[in-house]
């Protein structure tokens, strides 16, 4: 028996694996040497086991007009969003009650920044999650909206998404669970603070406006780092800690 791979299978696998944190050591090193996680680590920690079913890992920025294509491959991974369905605690709550769709946001991809293709894996995300009645998962962890997707041509200042008509659409009908560490300005921050159920860790920075903004101010008081930290979030409620296992009930 043959078993060499064929060469068309061979390049869908070596395309895959540049998603991944093998080959994006570099982005892994820089995320662990501040004491954090990978977008994929957090993954992993979440859903169980060969479950997840992933949707567009293979969308890069939409910056191949000014950017090498292989370049933009690793450097921007899945658009700096992964996102998919899996099961979480199947052996606590069974595999038809631990259905979730999921969505991690990847700092180490433009600083989590939201794109042209990652606005378009949201959408999906979001619209099979009302589809199925999918409870949602996010780790939400970015700085907003991305400025540099030049292959995109567009009159109407880029606001003909869905996202977060999506996102708003499922309020009541399915949980919607949302996580962040370290940084969540903008579109990221709205995703997060418009959850059912907020959890952040320390340090935690969330603002809605851009931090690009406060980078252009003459002030030299204020900069990103000192607004909507952590312990004034939790102190009034608008994040919690949570340490339960977590599990869905169909019927929510």
């Amino acid at each position: 028996m043959n078993n060499d791979v064929r060469p068309e299978l061979a390049a869908v696998q070596a395309r895959l694996s540049r998603t991944l944190d093998e080959v994006r050591v570099n982005a892994a090193d820089k995320r662990h040497a501040r004491g954090y996680r990978t977008a994929r680590e957090n993954l992993t920690d979440l859903v169980d086991a060969d479950s997840f079913a992933e949707y567009g890992q293979l969308a890069v920025a939409a910056q191949r007009n000014r950017c090498d294509y292989e370049d933009l491959q690793t450097r921007t991974a899945a658009d700096g969003v992964i996102t998919g369905v899996g099961t979480i605690n199947r052996d606590h709550f069974g595999k038809d009650n631990s259905r979730a769709a999921v969505v991690v946001y990847d700092y180490a991809v433009l600083a989590g920044t939201q794109g042209f293709y990652h606005h378009k894996k949201l959408d999906r995300i979001f619209e099979l999650a009302e589809e199925c009645k999918l409870p949602m998962v996010m780790y939400t962890e970015g700085g907003g909206g991305r400025p540099g997707d030049t292959d995109v041509k567009t009159l109407i200042a880029g606001l003909n998404i869905k996202s977060f008509y999506a996102w708003a659409r499922l309020s009541g009908l399915v949980p919607r669970i949302a996580i962040n560490n370290g940084y969540c300005f903008a579109g990221n921050a709205a995703l997060f603070g418009c959850a059912d159920i907020t959890i952040a860790n320390m340090p935690f920075r969330s603002l809605v406006r851009h931090a690009a903004i406060l980078g252009r101010s003459r002030s030299t008081a204020a900069t990103h780092v000192n607004f909507g930290p952590g312990c004034a979030e939790r102190a009034t409620g608008t994040i919690g800690d949570g340490s339960a296992s977590v599990g869905f009930d169909s019927a929510s």
